[in-house]
């Protein structure tokens, strides 16, 4: 079995520490305008930033939206479901259902 050196078991996440994080707080229709172009490429905001100020970036795989729901809000979606809130499963399921109703309907629309 091989020996785990435990320095380079954790030298990726000095990497990371060792980086510095800048924040920047852009004009509203700047940001608007960063966030289409980040949507139309499949990157995130901050890569078309590092985009135009020629810095490497990698594109994402996956998109995803992440949802932070407090116990209310689960509470709250469970009753519009009528689910019980600890079936976050199913919640989540209809969530999904949901908005892909929303934005199917918005393209009939047009």
């Amino acid at each position: 079995m091989a020996k785990i050196n435990p320095n380079n078991k954790w030298q990726s996440e000095v990497k990371a520490l060792k980086k510095v994080q800048v924040q920047f707080e852009f004009q509203t229709n700047l940001n608007k305008q960063i966030t289409h172009d980040a949507a139309e490429n499949s990157i995130k905001p901050s890569d078309v930033v590092r985009k135009i100020v020629g810095l490497p970036f990698k594109k994402i795989q996956r998109i995803r939206v992440g949802l932070s729901l407090n116990e209310d809000e689960l509470k709250s979606l469970a009753i519009r479901y009528q689910l019980e809130p600890s079936n976050e499963k199913e919640i989540k399921r209809r969530v999904m259902a949901e908005v892909n109703l929303h934005y199917d309907g918005e393209k009939e629309k047009k």
